[in-house]
């Protein structure tokens, strides 16, 4: 079971071995882009080239759902941001129960967002949880952990694809070990849980008064999709890559401000404390380019600020 591009490693590797699923369960095709067209789910498209049954409904919990899930007899249900919770009936149906593979080290980070959250707050270290799904959302005993270390300035669709392909070999690994009884259930320490919460579009928007460091990490967190978003003369704006430049704001500056304009380099602006010089950008409507090409076009010049609607 899974639905965004992050669960197709996991489908693809276990294709290729002797535990290739008979059936894939992803969540309904949904319009996408600006003309909304109907797209299948990233994990559908790789199902059907596979050559896999794909199952889509509504409500996994319904009664003749669960009957027809239940005709597979199956030894193990696997979970990848499948995006649905799973009923007691459901749990209870596989020999072996219903895993899932949750891109946090569990307790810290439990919910949708964990990687997102992780980059936020300029975390060193992040890691993979393989664990043993229950009523309560990622709060299941963990079968297996996998700690991973985060690169400096790491952005989130690279954190997201590098976990996406090691979470597939702790998959396989785990599946290796139940089948030969070779692994141990381990609760969670609940009392030290953290949670993150599905982010909003107001989540996206730069706040210019914040530090270099909260600034950068929400550039990186978001970066490429969905993308952290400001506005300068009436444009919207994505900022997709940045660096801190370590030295202190004049305490007379104005936060977001265009302090300088490096010629093949990026475009520095003031901040609550340091400079952030921005070197990648993407416009409305455009694809993502370097921050000095955009201001070519833009026509930026020292003193226009950034933020300012």
């Amino acid at each position: 079971m899974g639905t965004p591009q992050f669960a197709v490693p996991t489908l693809e590797l276990l294709s290729q071995t002797r535990y290739k699923p008979v059936l894939v369960i992803t969540q309904p095709d949904k319009p996408k882009g600006r003309k909304k067209k109907l797209l299948p789910t990233e994990v559908k498209a790789k199902a059907i080239e596979l050559g896999i049954e794909v199952f889509q409904p509504e409500n996994i919990n319904n009664q003749e759902i669960l009957k027809k899930i239940e005709s597979y007899n199956s030894d193990l249900i696997i979970t990848v941001a499948y995006g649905g919770y799973l009923g007691r009936q459901i749990r209870k149906m596989p020999s072996y129960g219903c895993i899932n593979l949750h891109p946090s080290l569990l307790p810290k980070y439990r919910g949708s967002c964990p990687m997102n959250y992780s980059l936020f707050n300029g975390d060193k270290t992040t890691g993979i949880t393989i664990f043993k799904i229950v009523a309560k959302m990622d709060a299941g005993p963990i079968l297996y952990q996998n700690k991973i270390s985060i690169e400096e300035n790491e952005s989130y669709t690279h954190l997201y694809n590098r976990l996406s392909k090691t979470g597939a070999e702790d998959i396989l690994k785990v599946i290796k070990n139940i089948e030969s009884g070779n692994f141990l259930l381990t609760k969670q320490e609940h009392e030290k849980a953290s949670f993150t919460i599905k982010l909003e579009k107001k989540d996206f928007e730069i706040n210019w008064n914040a530090s270099a460091y909260e600034i950068h990490n929400k550039i990186r967190g978001l970066s490429e999709v969905p993308g952290a978003k400001t506005s300068i003369n009436n444009k919207l704006l994505k900022i997709i890559e940045s660096k801190i430049i370590n030295e202190e704001v004049d305490k007379n500056s104005i936060t977001g401000e265009i302090i300088e304009i490096i010629k093949n380099v990026g475009i520095k602006i003031s901040t609550k404390d340091k400079f952030l010089l921005i070197t990648k950008v993407q416009p409305a409507g455009k694809k993502i380019m370097s921050a000095y090409a955009f201001n070519l076009g833009a026509r930026l010049k020292k003193g226009d600020v950034f933020g300012v609607k």
